[in-house]
């Protein structure tokens, strides 16, 4: 379980103020807003690429305030995939892997993301859908205890987008990930997670 408490973090302007959150394992939130409101803040401060100005975060009954990102077994996706144009996909899940994990995981992973065929594939011949199936793959490949998603589908057309939220969601059912999903559209939230939390500047909610 992830449990987020008390969280405020400022730049030039207050970001996050007295924030809570929890999610359970297994279960899929939706961190609903508009640009500004904090949800990737939130994201970095949890998976450990921002600090907190106060509060704690703790996941599994650790306090997380000083465990590396690396160490805290929780996948992140960005909007911005960061995939190696120069790798190929099976190349670019290599990164994910430590070098005495055995690399057939890599065909595991991809055969589990519907891109079995697509080792040798260079990054630049993929579709924007397919990059985000070696997106998820490089973070899941890790074996993380939760992934957060960071606006990952944003760039994608509407029908793609639907298939995509559809068949990441039950993708994490399958594997019985947590997850946060950071999003700005209320139908990919509702299609992806089991609860909505809005967020807008200081005024949150849950559904």
């Amino acid at each position: 379980m992830l449990i987020c408490k008390q969280i405020n973090k400022s730049y030039s302007k207050t970001i996050l103020s007295n924030f809570n959150l929890e999610v359970r394992q297994g279960e899929i939130v939706a961190l609903l807003g508009p640009s500004g409101s904090g949800k990737s803040t939130l994201l970095k401060i949890i998976c450990g690429l921002e600090t907190l100005d106060s509060g704690y975060v703790y996941f599994n009954g650790k306090n997380l305030e000083n465990i590396p990102p690396e160490k805290r077994e929780i996948g992140m996706v960005f909007q911005k995939l960061a995939l190696f144009p120069h790798l190929d996909v099976r190349g670019n899940l290599k990164f994910g892997l430590d070098k005495k994990s055995d690399i057939k995981e890599i065909d595991e992973i991809l055969d589990l993301v519907g891109l079995s065929d697509y080792g040798k594939r260079k990054i630049h011949t993929l579709s924007g859908g397919e990059a985000q199936r070696v997106a998820l793959a490089r973070s899941l490949i890790a074996k993380p205890k939760m992934i957060l998603l960071d606006e990952p589908l944003s760039s994608l057309d509407a029908n793609i987008k639907e298939d995509l939220a559809i068949e990441v969601r039950s993708l994490l059912k399958k594997l019985n990930i947590s997850a946060i999903y950071v999003t700005h559209d209320p139908k990919t939230a509702n299609q992806l997670s089991d609860r909505i939390v809005y967020i807008n500047a200081q005024i949150l909610s849950d559904e």
